[in-house]
């Protein structure tokens, strides 16, 4: 947790639930609180509803109620380039009985580190020592690092539907207060929608619609022109459905779709 969010912590613990209140109360910028608010709200430590800002329990802004004990799975699992460690190989400055040889002066990414499982978010089935999953949160991701010697582990349960769900309330948010999550396996990148599993997702982004509550059809993006074509064309789906109760979905994953859009999905929905 950064400066910036434990300050929010504490004013709204201390009794502040508007945004002028935690601005009188920390000094920050609008811009620095709302950021630190969207990190709180992903961490689930805060929520924001018609009555303002407040705390969903103990929010742990001194030491986390868990330790980390045996567990090395950071040391071993996450990628840390500021000391040249790649994902899953376990760090040169590790060393059995003695742990990390340079905790003094680690980097700062090693420093400001915690684990969803440290925070309390996830149940023992998580403890990273045992799943071979490493959870964190960032700014806009839920982010999952898989140990190599079980890369498919994320896809059993108890773990995938607690990813799904997430997935789902990263969807959900409005405008820049959504965020994705993400899966690292080995040399593979996942992203959830959902119990939908778009593997390899581009830079550009995916575009993608829902199919049931909790299955999507999705496009990945070549372009951000490319994405901005295929958001045109599920903004025109969305409103062929309102119009006549039901839409064909293109199935081609990999198509790039040119304006007008309505002509062609009137034709393969038989509406025309």
């Amino acid at each position: 947790m950064d400066q910036a969010m434990l300050s929010v912590v504490r004013a709204v613990e201390a009794g502040a639930t508007t945004m002028k209140g935690v601005i009188d109360a920390t000094g920050l910028s609008r811009l620095k609180i709302e950021r630190a608010l969207n990190a709180l709200e992903k961490q689930k430590l805060l929520v924001r509803d018609g009555q303002g800002f407040r705390g969903t329990g103990p929010t742990r802004t001194t030491q986390p109620a868990r330790e980390c004990g045996s567990c090395n799975a950071c040391c071993d699992i996450l990628e840390v380039a500021a000391v040249d460690k790649p994902v899953n190989q376990l760090c040169g400055h590790w060393q059995a009985d003695t742990g990390c040889t340079i905790y003094e002066r680690r980097p700062q990414m090693c420093r400001s580190f915690v684990c969803a499982w440290l925070q309390g978010h996830l149940d023992d089935d998580w403890f990273p020592a045992k799943s071979g999953i490493v959870v964190h949160f960032s700014q806009d991701a839920v982010n999952v690092t898989v140990d190599d010697h079980c890369r498919d582990r994320w896809r059993e349960e108890p773990y995938l539907s607690k990813l799904a769900e997430w997935s789902l309330n990263g969807i959900s948010r409005i405008g820049n207060r959504g965020y994705a999550t993400l899966v690292v396996s080995g040399a593979d990148r996942f992203l959830l929608l959902g119990r939908t599993v778009v593997p390899e997702p581009t830079l550009f982004g995916t575009a993608f619609l829902p199919l049931t509550a909790e299955t999507f059809r999705f496009w990945r993006a070549k372009s951000p022109e490319h994405l901005q074509r295929l958001h045109e064309r599920i903004a025109e789906i969305e409103r062929i459905r309102q119009e006549f109760g039901s839409c064909a979905i293109p199935e081609n994953e990999d198509d790039d779709p040119q304006a007008p859009y309505r002509p062609a999905l009137l034709r393969q929905s038989n509406h025309a």
